[in-house]
C-alpha cells in the first residue's frame, strides 16, 4: 500500500480518488505495453513508478474537451450513409463505429508521418 502522505498527494495533484484511479491504470497499460518510464526505476514497482511520474508532473490526464468528439461533430466529419436522404438523425451502428475508427486512425498515422520543423536555435 501507498504512504497515506503520498496518496493524499496524489489525491489532491489530480484532482480527486477516481480521477487518480483512472490515471494511474491508464498509464500502468502504457508501460505494460511497452511505454518508456518518465523517471528512473530504480527498482520500483510498477505502481510506484507510475506514483513517481505524477508527483513529478510528468503525466496527468487529458482534460474532457481534448478526449474526443461529440456525436454531432462526428457526424459532420464522417459522412453516415443515410443521413442526407432521410433528414432525420440516423443511428449510429457498429459499421458507422468502424468508419469512425478507421477514420481517426488515418488522422494519427497522418499526424505520426508529418515530419516536424526543426527546433530553432
Amino acid at each position: 500500500m501507498l504512504d497515506i502522505d503520498i496518496e493524499e498527494a496524489l489525491i489532491e495533484r489530480i484532482g480527486g480518488k477516481f480521477k487518480l484511479t483512472s490515471l494511474l491504470q491508464k498509464r500502468m497499460v502504457e508501460l505494460n505495453r511497452g511505454a518508456r518510464p518518465m523517471v528512473k526505476p530504480d527498482g520500483l514497482d510498477l505502481r510506484r513508478l507510475v506514483c513517481e511520474e505524477i508527483l513529478q508532473g510528468k503525466i496527468a490526464l487529458a482534460p474532457r474537451e481534448e478526449i474526443g468528439y461529440t456525436i454531432e461533430e462526428e457526424r459532420a466529419r464522417i459522412s453516415i450513409p443515410g443521413a442526407a436522404l432521410t433528414g432525420e438523425e440516423p443511428e449510429i451502428y457498429g459499421s458507422d463505429i468502424k468508419k469512425i475508427k478507421e477514420q481517426r486512425i488515418k488522422e494519427l498515422a497522418q499526424l505520426l508521418n508529418t515530419p516536424s520543423a526543426p527546433p530553432e536555435a
